[in-house]
């Protein structure tokens, strides 16, 4: 898992807090779930990087992060798809 502290904390739909964020690495089965949760691929990787956040973030709560968190989430993503 790889631990991420988020500059722009966001608050969740569900009152939560969260200022850090750990990612786990993927496996098939969440990119099967990701794909079933749009044909879009910017709407999967929303989806994808939310089921593998701790803590379990929806699709929805990912929208709110500052674009900065989000491209750092996306840039940890791909460093551990290439190991």
């Amino acid at each position: 898992m790889q631990q991420y502290i988020l500059k722009h904390p966001i608050k969740t739909a569900a009152g939560q807090s969260i200022t850090t964020m750990e990612l786990r690495r993927a496996k098939v089965k969440d990119i099967k779930a990701a794909h079933r949760f749009s044909d879009k691929e910017s709407e999967q990787e929303i989806a994808l990087l939310a089921l593998l956040c701790t803590p379990t973030l929806t699709p929805e709560d990912m929208e709110e992060l500052d674009v900065a968190d989000y491209r750092a989430l996306q840039a940890t993503f791909r460093d551990m798809v290439a190991e």
